[in-house]
């Protein structure tokens, strides 16, 4: 394993203050392998940056274990050395520096040679599509070219893993699928891992090759994205046929018919068979009313639903 979290717990005391502690994480264990995208959902205040600030050695765990590789990097500045991270809404680069600047002295500050980078800096910059701002000053720069920027000085160092906070939040459509590309170069061909979280829930369907799900602290759920949705396990399908269909109260109510749309001769609806036999019995429906059958097909559940299903629970 490339990183192994185990039992992680952070508690927040407020010095001279009545309220009590405030357990952000409580006893998460994960792991990630090499090449790996590991994407970590939750909502707002589910524990999501501490377990990154923690990983990162930002903040102290109050308890558990964090290896990167063999190496037990619980609170130590030998964490540095393995990986880079990228995080939301921080200040991730120096706004007085130019992006060339920028990258010169985050490789400087992990012990790199500025003439060990130099070509390096030049092809970071190129593939970010930021080399003709490479001299402006960094807080002149817009916010989706600071995100790209900040990935830069993220690889400069040629990191094991890397931590991801929202990568392609504020970078439009062209920007954003380079991003994404760029995460899948890094871990299925450069072997690198990601620990990936974001509210994107299209990017880590595209990218992520497992998901853990917060809640209050606590990993909940987790698994990859096929391991997730037979945990919930659908039955709805999707109907056209040709004519108009008079829905009788009972049909609507034990197949909860929704989504009804008609247009010339033809009436497309959504249908819950509830088991894996109801089709059977709603097709002998279809049969008995002698209504032609254009196309059916089963919904799969997407990730946002699965992440408001455990969310719920």
């Amino acid at each position: 394993m490339l990183l192994k979290v185990e039992s992680l717990s952070k508690t927040f005391k407020t010095p001279f203050s009545r309220k009590p502690p405030m357990e952000a994480v409580k006893g998460v264990s994960f792991h990630i392998k090499p090449g790996e995208v590991y994407a970590l959902l939750g909502p707002n205040g589910a524990g999501k940056s501490t377990i990154i600030k923690m990983i990162s050695g930002l903040i102290l765990p109050t308890s558990g274990k964090i290896f990167i590789g063999d190496e037990d990097t619980s609170g130590k500045s030998v964490v540095y050395k393995h990986l880079s991270a990228v995080l939301e809404g921080a200040r991730n680069v120096y706004w007085r520096m130019n992006p060339l600047e920028n990258l010169y002295y985050f490789a400087n500050l992990r012990g790199i040679k500025s003439k060990d980078i130099e070509n390096k800096t030049n092809e970071i910059l190129k593939e970010l599509n930021i080399d003709a701002k490479k001299k402006n000053q960094s807080q002149h720069l817009s916010r989706g070219m600071l995100q790209k920027l900040a990935l830069g000085v993220g690889l400069i160092t040629d990191p094991k893993l890397l931590l991801l906070d929202e990568p392609t939040l504020g970078l439009d459509v062209e920007s954003a699928r380079k991003m994404r590309d760029m995460i899948r170069h890094l871990t299925k061909v450069e072997g690198r891992s990601v620990l990936l979280t974001t509210h994107q829930m299209d990017l880590v369907e595209e990218l992520a090759d497992r998901v853990g799900i917060l809640r209050n602290g606590n990993l909940v759920r987790e698994g990859t994205l096929s391991e997730l949705k037979s945990i919930f396990h659908s039955f709805f399908y999707k109907m056209k046929i040709r004519g108009n269909w008079n829905i009788t109260p009972a049909i609507q109510k034990e197949y909860s018919i929704d989504k009804i749309v008609s247009q010339g001769d033809t009436m497309e609806f959504d249908f819950d068979c509830k088991d894996k036999n109801g089709i059977y019995r709603f097709l002998e429906v279809i049969k008995n009313e002698k209504i032609e059958i254009v196309f059916f097909y089963r919904l799969e559940e997407d990730l946002e639903e699965i992440f408001l299903r455990v969310l719920q629970q």
